[in-house]
């Protein structure tokens, strides 16, 4: 399969592939103006330091995990692009009875959620050679990328994701989408049969900021309990600590 630069790779047509595969999200809504304090959309890296911005995010379900990593060009945050490590796999992908797909989705203040019908697309990036392994698609298939596995030196899903990434287009510039969520399907049936839902970087590093729109009002429940650190909001850490814990996640 042809390698191509990451400056190719955003300018290629991106290659959807069929009807999307949609799994319930709640009740969908329009968006509203307030979705946008989700995420943290600024001009330069170093005001997510300034903002106590998560840069990076972690999320672990059952027998599925991945970590987020915002993408930056130059010394500017883009918004519409973000990378993802999927760090635990489910046991049956490389069987090839499984296959991966990730969806965006936002929540507005009274709790409504809309899922976007259309599969992100994604395209698998080498962090040895620094180059793209495959074009843009819209699902993961051990079928169609063990061999290239193997050329690599790899033989599991496991060890060859050890060392590839994830470029998601979220096709998102103004950064109104909340979350990413990653779906695993049953190739036999194109049914969901696991997932796992994660906040889009960059968000508020503490919890607490989190839980407050730039409106002032809460944010959506859905939202803050997908918050890394939720289950800490009341452990006395401070804003430094936070976000250093979600630079921990970073890859």
């Amino acid at each position: 399969m042809t390698t191509f630069t990451l400056k190719n790779a955003l300018m290629a047509t991106m290659l959807i592939a069929g009807a999307a595969l949609m799994t319930g999200c709640g009740s969908s809504g329009a968006q509203s103006s307030s979705d946008f304090a989700s995420r943290g959309v600024i001009s330069s890296v170093s005001e997510s330091d300034k903002k106590a911005l998560a840069v990076c995010n972690q999320t672990t379900g059952s027998d599925l995990a991945a970590r987020q990593m915002a993408y930056t060009e130059g010394s500017s945050y883009r918004m519409d692009l973000v990378w993802v490590k999927l760090t635990t796999l489910p046991s049956d992908f490389a069987s090839g009875t499984s296959y991966i797909s990730m969806w965006k989705w936002l929540a507005n203040s009274n709790g409504s959620t809309y899922l976007d019908s259309t599969a992100v697309p994604v395209a698998l990036y080498d962090t040895q050679t620094k180059k793209f392994i495959t074009n843009w698609g819209t699902s993961i298939k051990w079928t169609e990328i063990s061999s290239m596995a193997l050329a690599m030196g790899y033989s599991s899903p496991t060890s060859f994701f050890g060392r590839v990434t994830i470029l998601a287009n979220l096709k998102d510039t103004n950064g109104e989408y909340d979350a990413l969520k990653i779906s695993v399907y049953s190739t036999s049936t194109n049914k969901a049969i696991n997932e796992i839902n994660g906040l889009l970087p960059l968000f508020s590093a503490n919890p607490n900021a989190y839980a407050v729109e730039s409106s002032g009002a809460a944010r959506a429940t859905v939202l803050q309990k997908l918050h890394p650190f939720y289950t800490y909001k009341s452990a006395g850490y401070t804003t430094a600590q936070f976000q250093s814990m979600a630079q921990n996640y970073c890859f």
